[in-house]
């Protein structure tokens, strides 16, 4: 149902609504204070650039042990998700074969990605708080309960 759910509320926005870029966010995460200006600074990269097909506020790695530069985006082949933008044409590529299940692999599969990558923060612009949720919780103490949260107003 999730993926549904999904299918729905992007073929709502895109197909509906008409709008040219999006930025999703599940009901348990926390923004940081920039999370705004970090996606309007990063639109025109995504807007421009032919081998991007996402921006994420995401780090997967983003613990306070190796993350400490607020400042630094970068490209990574793997969708983080958590808190993501992306454009229209996108969608288009996408609407048509959307899965059923696991809506999250079927974006990071190399045929979906198509060699382009997902710019995201060195220190991650969302914090998940959601220990229940989808999956239960079985991965929330081993890789997302101690990401760092940007806490500062950057000025991108």
């Amino acid at each position: 149902r999730l993926c549904e759910h999904y299918k729905w509320a992007f073929s709502q926005m895109f197909d509906v609504l008409g709008v040219a870029s999006l930025v999703v966010l599940e009901e348990d995460m926390e923004i940081a204070p920039d999370f705004f200006s970090y996606f309007e600074a990063t639109l025109p990269l995504l807007k421009a650039d032919p081998a991007l097909f996402c921006v994420s506020a995401w780090n997967d790695n983003g613990k306070p042990a190796v993350a400490a530069d607020a400042t630094a985006v970068y490209r990574s082949d793997f969708f983080p998700g958590l808190g993501w933008m992306l454009l229209r044409s996108f969608w288009l590529e996408l609407r048509e074969r959307w899965p059923k299940t696991f809506w999250d692999d079927f974006v990071r599969r190399p045929d979906v990605r198509q060699g382009r990558h997902c710019l995201r923060p060195e220190v991650s612009r969302t914090h998940n708080f959601g220990a229940e949720g989808v999956s239960r919780g079985q991965f929330f103490k081993a890789y997302l309960a101690d990401n760092q949260l940007h806490n500062g107003l950057l000025d991108w």
